[in-house]
């Protein structure tokens, strides 16, 4: 297998730039608020190395199985940062907003369903079965990913609950990332990954450096203070916090009784 001279530079280029994100993250402490975006940038980097090292050096069996198990890995960490943003917006106070738990794990569980019956429904163009359930298997993951990122979008829309800076910047450049992800792994699906398999798959590469690029910019940045809920849901909060406090007074009554 040999790579063109555009396919080596996008490989550089997303090396140095999750080096550079990975910098910024650790520099300006972001990792307190995002670790497991970290992680994951940080194991972005080392498969990036692993990888190429094993291109360079290794057979393409091997390249295979670690391509593959570090697939695994890789959508195991988007899951987990997925979760990470949906945390961080339902959880504002550090506690569940009302409903918001109930509501993600609902529309989450329909994004699962619904990802595995595109998968199921969609018959790639695979030269054997094996090769089949690997991309059924890739369309899955990517479907997976943007449904529970769709899932946290909805909940939090629903709930009146507003998105801070850096994870509204981080939901942008994954979001733009995502839907073309999805995109060209759904045409490699169904039309083959021999229908413009390498045009599509730079074009995947082109928009996550770009994403790369707009989170380095965006969490170098300061995040200014501002409201993580909606004048709605804030008045709701103020108006429970009242109540708590009423009846902590009356039962302190009581007891003095």
């Amino acid at each position: 297998m040999q790579l063109s001279v555009f396919a080596r530079i996008l490989w550089a280029a997303g090396f140095v730039g999750h080096a550079a994100l990975l910098l910024v993250l650790i520099v300006k402490e972001r990792w307190r608020t995002f670790p497991f975006f970290t992680a994951w940038i940080g194991f972005s980097i080392i498969r990036t190395i692993t990888l190429f090292t094993v291109y360079r050096y290794g057979s393409a069996d091997l390249y295979a199985l670690v391509y593959w198990n570090a697939n695994v890995l890789d959508l195991l960490m988007q899951i987990a940062v997925i979760f990470e943003m949906a945390r961080i917006v339902l959880k504002p106070t550090g506690t569940w907003v009302r409903d918001a738990r109930r509501m993600f794990v609902l529309l989450g569980a329909a994004g699962f369903f619904i990802a595995a019956a595109i998968a199921f429904a969609v018959s790639p163009t695979a030269p054997t079965s094996f090769n089949t359930w690997i991309e059924k298997g890739r369309l899955f993951s990517v479907m997976l990913s943007l449904g529970l990122f769709l899932s946290t979008g909805l909940a939090a829309t629903q709930l009146g609950l507003v998105w801070r800076n850096h994870v509204m910047g981080l939901a942008t450049g994954w979001a733009a990332w995502a839907v073309t992800d999805a995109f060209v792994q759904g045409a490699a699906s169904y039309l083959g990954s021999d229908w413009h398999g390498i045009v599509l798959s730079q074009i995947r590469m082109v928009v996550y450096m770009a994403a790369i690029i707009y989170w380095t910019i965006i969490f170098w940045l300061p995040e200014p203070e501002s409201r993580t809920l909606s004048p709605e849901m804030q008045s709701y909060l103020s108006s429970l916090h009242k109540h708590v406090q009423l009846g902590a007074q009356g039962a302190s009554s009581i007891d003095k009784r």
